[in-house]
């Protein structure tokens, strides 16, 4: 039975440590201050958030750790407290639309006092091999973003803004005939397993002419989709 709250503010909602599951709510003009899906155990992410809908919500410090993020749909997110930072999250069928605040999804990290395992990586890789789209961010206008640590090809994206880059791309590569800032974006590659990944030209950030002209002369040059 799905849940159902308007424009409710809700402080400190946690949920701590594999194998919990937030599931059914829908959110309309709520406000989530400090909320956090955390966990450090389980590389293959066990801690589930699914079938969630949020329309003009706004996320105010939250956090998300190790988290597997399921039948998601977002519109319009406003996001306080500096960059969201998606850390080591998985993602089936979740899509982010309208204005959306600066997040990036980023790799694992390891927890307080410990060490990341050498299977972290590969755990998220054989995650999405049972997921057949991640992300919607095709109608997504947001004010920055990174997806580097999403599977390029399970994106589903706005070709004129948002582009798709494949390592196999960068084998014998001269980056001084490219774009100025373009090696940028190429370096994500160094810190993701897949090998192809989603760069972004955000519409509302300020610098949107500027990443938008890179990306096209990646493009033009053969590199970006």
């Amino acid at each position: 039975m799905t849940r159902e709250f308007t424009k409710q503010r809700f402080e400190d909602i946690r949920a701590i440590g594999p194998g919990k599951v937030i599931e059914d709510i829908e959110l309309d003009r709520c406000t989530l201050v400090g909320a956090a899906t955390v966990q450090w155990d389980d590389p293959n992410p066990s801690l589930v958030v699914r079938r969630i809908a949020a329309t003009r919500c706004t996320l105010d410090n939250a956090a998300a750790i190790g988290t597997r993020f399921e039948d998601i749909t977002i519109d319009h997110l406003t996001i306080k407290g500096g960059m969201l930072y998606l850390t080591g999250c998985v993602f089936s069928r979740v899509k982010l639309s309208g204005r959306i605040g600066p997040l990036m999804v980023i790799p694992p990290e390891p927890g307080p006092g410990q060490e990341l395992g050498p299977d972290a990586d590969q755990a998220v890789v054989e995650a999405y091999k049972e997921v057949d789209w991640a992300l919607d961010i095709s109608e997504a206008e947001f004010t920055d973003a990174g997806f580097y640590y999403v599977p390029g090809d399970l994106i589903r994206r706005d070709p004129e803004t948002q582009f798709l880059l494949r390592r196999e791309n960068l084998a014998g590569l001269d980056q001084s005939k490219l774009p100025e800032g373009a090696g940028i974006f190429l370096s994500r590659f160094e810190a993701t397993p897949f090998d192809s990944i989603v760069a972004i030209a955000p519409k509302r950030s300020r610098q949107f002419q500027g990443l938008l002209d890179i990306l096209q002369g990646l493009r033009d040059a053969g590199i970006a989709e």
